[in-house]
C-alpha cells in the first residue's frame, strides 16, 4: 500500500511488464494541489493571523487601561461623596457641643430631637476620656474610660469599628470637642453608629451609604483603618476582616487607583480604591472583568470572521485554479494506488487532448490486463481460504471431546453450515453393514426414530461407503421404498453422503440433506472428503478412548480379584484349616482348642474387614461418607486377620474433615499398616487418630525391626506414597525409626490450612 504524505518519496513495485521484468513507479508523497495552496497561502495566512492577533491584543490593552482609569475615578468620586456625607453627621454634634452646659437631660433631649441618626446613642466624656453620661441610658458604662482613638485631637474624628464600648454591639464613633462657655476644654461629645452584621436600611447611617450604591453594577464596600468592613452590599459581611485584600491595603495607605485582581471568591475583577477624606477609612469598588469585556465580544467575533474570510477566500480561489491543472494527475495517482492495493478494476476518463490523455489510455489498458490475469487466481485463493477455514473450524470442534456422540454432533453441525444444508444425520458404522445414528439436525422425531438403526444396503450412503468418496444423490432418483417415502415426507430433495475414514477404514457416515437441489462442485467434494478424513480421525480417537476405558475397568477388576486372592482367600483358607482340626484338638486339649478358637475368631473378623475394605474400593463414595474411626478399625482388623499382629486403635473425637483430607488420611494409614505387615515383623501396633488445638494427627507405631529412613532400598514405594498423599493436602510427615527400635509415622494437618 502506498501512503500519502509530503516531502518523502517511495518506490512501489507493480506488476511485471510484457517481458517479465518488474516495473517500478515513483510515487511522490503529497499532492501537487496541496503544495500549490501551501506555497502561496501559508505566508499570507500567517501575516493575516499575526495582524489580527496584534490588533486584538492592542484593543484588549486599551480597553483594560480605560476600564482601570474609569474605575479609579469612580472610586475616588464615591470616596469623596462618602467623606462629604460623613461630614454632615458632625453638624448635630457641633450644635450640641456649643451648648453652655451639657448634662444627661440635655443629651437625652438633643438625641430625641436632633441626633437621631446616631442609632448607637450619644456619650459625654470628661477631659480624661471617662464616660460622664450617655443616651440611651447605659448605667453600666458610666465611669468607664474609652479608647483614645475615640477622642483624638481635632475638630471631628471618625473611629474604626469598636467592640465592647457599648455592651452587646459594635459601634463607629464620631467625636467632637466641647466648646460651650462653661464646657471649654471640659470633654468630648461622641455620637455612635451601630456597625451591625446584617444591618438593614432602617439605619440612617446605612441608608445614606446605600444611596451612593443604588444603581451601580459594581460592588462597593467601605473598610475602617483596620481593614474591617464598615459597609458592604452583603450586609452579613459587615465587621469581617478584609485587610488581606490588596485593594484594601492600598486604600488604607492613602493610595488611589485600580487594578485587576481576584475577589474573595477567586473571580477576576477590576478593583478601584481610594481613601475616604477626613477619616482613616478606605473605599473599594469591584466589577466583574467578564462583564466589563462583554462589550468587546462582538468586536472579537468580528475580527475572527474577518480572519477566517481572509484565509478561506484565497484558499478557495487557489484550490479551484489548481484543481483544473492537477485533477487528471490526481485521478491517475488514485487509480494507480488502488491497483497497488490489489483493486484491479480501475479505469479513468481524461479528455485533455495532450500527453495526459495518452497516459490515461495506456493506464486503462494495463489495468484491464492485470484484472484478467489475477481474477482466476483471486477466486482460487478465496475458495482455498474458505476450505481451510472450514477444516480448521471442524478440527477445533471435533477435538474438544472424546465422547463419540459429541464428536459426531459437532462435525455434523459445522459441515451443515459449511455447505448451507438444512438437515442431516451422523452415523456410526457397526459390524461393517449397520448404520447407528449418533446425532441429527433438522429432522423430525418420527424420521429420526425410523433411521436410528439402518442397514447400510438400504441407505443412500452405500455408494459413498463402497467408493470411500463423498456422493450426492437425488431423492427422486432413489429406488422406491420406505426410506424414500420418509425422505419425501420430510421435504428433502437431495442427500450428500460423506464417509468418515481413518486408517483406511470407514468408521461412519455424515448424511447431509437439502430441500433445494443443487449441484455439488468439485471443490466442495474435495472439501467434504477432507472433512470426512478429519472427522474420521476424531471418531477413531473416541473409539480408542472407549477401548482404553474398558481396558482400565478390566485391569481394576483383575486387581480386585488379586486382592481377594492375596488377602481374603488366604485368610479364609487359614480359618478353614483351623476349623477342620478344631474338634479333634478340643477333645484332646481344650485349652489349646480355646486358643485356636480365638485365632479362628480373629481370622474371621479379619476376613470380614478385608471384604469391607474391598467394598470401599469398589464404591469410593462410601469412603467419603463413612466415619473415620470405623474406617481405621476395619484396617486394624484386617491386619489382625492377615498377620495375627496385635493392633490397638485409639480414636479421639475429631471435627468433620474435607473429603480429600479424609481420603488422604485413610490411604496413609492403609499404606503404613501394609508396610508393617510386609516388612516390620512386629508383634504390637498402635494406631492413634485425633485433634489437638486445631491440628489433626495420625500416629502409626510398631515394635518391629525398624529401618534407616535415609537408606530405603529401591523398589520400596510405601514411604514415597505416604509423602505424596500428605503433600497433596498440605500435611506434614514425620518418620521416626532405627534398626531394631520399631517405627513411628506421624502425619499432621492444620484445619486452617496453615
Amino acid at each position: 500500500m502506498v501512503k500519502i504524505g509530503m516531502a518523502e518519496e517511495t518506490k512501489t513495485r507493480t506488476s511485471t511488464g510484457s517481458a517479465g521484468t518488474p516495473g517500478w513507479v515513483r510515487t511522490n508523497r503529497g499532492r501537487l494541489r496541496s503544495k500549490i495552496i501551501a506555497w502561496f497561502l501559508i505566508p499570507a495566512a500567517v501575516i493575516s493571523i499575526g495582524v489580527a492577533l496584534l490588533t486584538f491584543y492592542a484593543y484588549q490593552r486599551v480597553t483594560e487601561d480605560l476600564v482601570l482609569a474609569r474605575n479609579r475615578d469612580h472610586s475616588l468620586l464615591l470616596a469623596n461623596q462618602l467623606g462629604t456625607q460623613l461630614a454632615g453627621y458632625v453638624q448635630p454634634l457641633a450644635v450640641l457641643a456649643s451648648t453652655e452646659r451639657i448634662d444627661s437631660a440635655v443629651l437625652e433631649g438633643s438625641w430625641y430631637a436632633d441626633a437621631r441618626p446616631f442609632d448607637g446613642g450619644l456619650l459625654l466624656l470628661d477631659p480624661a476620656g471617662q464616660i460622664v453620661a450617655g443616651v440611651p441610658s447605659h448605667p453600666e458604662v458610666v465611669g468607664q474610660r474609652v479608647p483614645a482613638m475615640v477622642y483624638e485631637d481635632g475638630e471631628a474624628h471618625y473611629s474604626n469599628i469598636i467592640g465592647g464600648l457599648i455592651p452587646g454591639m459594635d459601634v463607629i464613633a464620631i467625636s467632637w470637642p466641647l466648646s460651650g462657655l462653661e464646657n471649654q476644654d471640659q470633654g468630648v461629645l461622641v455620637g455612635l453608629f451601630r456597625a451591625e452584621r446584617g444591618a438593614t436600611r432602617t439605619s440612617t447611617f446605612y441608608q445614606d451609604i446605600w444611596g451612593l450604591y443604588i444603581g451601580r453594577r459594581e460592588v462597593a464596600y467601605v473598610v475602617d483603618g483596620n481593614g474591617r468592613v464598615v459597609f458592604h452590599p452583603d450586609t452579613f459581611l459587615i465587621g469581617d476582616d478584609f485587610s488581606g485584600q490588596e485593594p484594601v491595603q492600598r486604600a488604607l495607605r492613602g493610595e488611589t487607583g485600580a487594578i485587576r485582581t481576584l475577589d474573595r471568591e477567586g473571580k477576576k475583577v477590576v478593583a478601584g480604591f481610594a481613601p475616604v477624606p477626613g477619616t482613616s477609612w478606605g473605599l473599594v469598588t469591584e466589577e466583574s472583568w467578564a462583564d466589563l469585556i462583554e462589550a468587546s465580544q462582538p468586536y472579537t467575533r468580528f475580527l475572527l470572521v474577518l480572519l477566517a474570510l481572509g484565509v478561506l477566500i484565497p484558499v478557495v480561489v487557489a484550490a479551484l485554479g489548481a484543481r483544473r491543472i492537477t485533477e487528471p494527475l490526481t485521478r491517475l495517482t488514485e487509480a494507480a494506488r488502488r491497483i497497488a492495493g490489489g483493486s484491479f478494476d480501475q479505469s479513468i476518463d481524461v479528455r485533455t487532448g495532450d500527453e495526459l490523455e495518452v497516459l490515461a489510455d495506456q493506464f486503462n489498458a494495463m489495468a484491464a490486463d492485470l484484472q484478467t490475469s489475477y481474477a482466476t487466481l483471486e477466486q482460487r485463493v478465496a475458495d482455498r481460504t474458505r476450505e481451510l477455514a472450514t477444516l480448521n473450524e471442524i478440527s477445533a470442534v471435533v477435538s474438544r471431546s472424546l465422547e463419540l456422540n459429541q464428536v459426531l454432533e459437532a462435525a455434523l453441525t459445522e459441515t451443515l453450515g459449511a455447505l448451507d444444508m438444512e438437515a442431516g444425520a451422523a452415523f456410526r458404522l457397526e459390524e461393517g453393514d449397520t448404520l447407528v445414528m449418533m446425532a441429527s439436525r433438522g429432522l423430525s422425531a418420527p424420521f429420526a426414530r425410523r433411521v436410528e438403526r439402518l442397514p447400510l444396503s438400504e441407505s443412500l450412503a452405500a455408494q459413498a461407503v463402497g467408493e470411500r468418496v463423498p456422493s450426492a444423490r437425488s431423492v427422486d432418483a432413489y429406488p422406491g421404498g420406505a426410506l424414500k417415502a420418509l425422505l419425501q415426507e420430510e421435504g428433502l430433495r437431495m442427500v450428500v453422503s460423506v464417509p468418515l475414514i481413518a486408517k483406511d477404514a470407514v468408521l461412519g457416515v455424515l448424511n447431509l440433506a437439502t430441500r433445494t437441489p443443487r449441484a455439488i462442485t468439485r471443490e466442495e467434494r474435495a472439501l467434504l472428503a477432507a472433512i470426512g478424513q478429519q472427522a474420521g480421525v476424531a471418531v477413531e480417537n473416541a473409539r480408542l478412548y472407549e477401548q482404553a476405558e474398558a481396558t482400565a475397568a478390566e485391569a481394576e477388576r483383575i486387581r480386585l480379584a488379586r486382592e481377594l486372592h492375596d488377602a481374603v482367600s488366604q485368610t479364609l483358607f487359614s480359618a478353614s484349616l483351623i476349623a477342620d482340626v478344631l474338634p479333634r484338638l478340643w477333645a484332646r486339649d481344650p485349652e489349646e482348642g480355646q486358643r485356636r478358637l480365638e485365632i479362628l475368631r480373629k481370622l474371621a473378623r479379619g476376613a470380614m474387614a478385608e471384604m469391607r475394605a474391598l467394598l470401599v474400593e469398589l464404591r469410593p463414595a462410601t469412603l467419603v461418607k463413612a466415619d473415620m474411626a470405623e474406617l481405621l478399625r476395619q484396617l486394624a482388623e484386617a491386619v489382625i486377620g492377615r498377620s495375627q499382629t496385635d493392633v490397638v486403635v485409639d480414636i479421639e473425637p475429631t471435627p468433620s474433615l474435607p473429603a480429600e483430607v479424609k481420603v488422604a488420611f485413610y490411604r496413609i494409614a492403609q499404606e503404613a499398616l501394609n508396610n508393617v505387615i510386609k516388612h516390620a515383623r512386629a508383634r504390637h501396633v498402635e494406631v492413634r487418630f485425633g485433634a489437638r488445638n486445631g491440628v489433626i494427627a495420625l500416629h502409626v507405631r510398631d515394635d518391629g525391626c525398624g529401618f534407616d529412613p535415609s537408606d530405603v532400598p529401591s523398589g520400596h514405594f510405601g514411604l514415597g506414597n505416604i509423602y505424596e498423599r500428605a503433600e497433596a493436602i498440605g500435611a506434614g510427615v514425620s518418620v521416626d525409626s532405627a534398626l531394631g527400635c520399631g517405627t513411628q509415622i506421624t502425619v499432621t494437618w492444620r484445619q486452617d490450612g496453615e
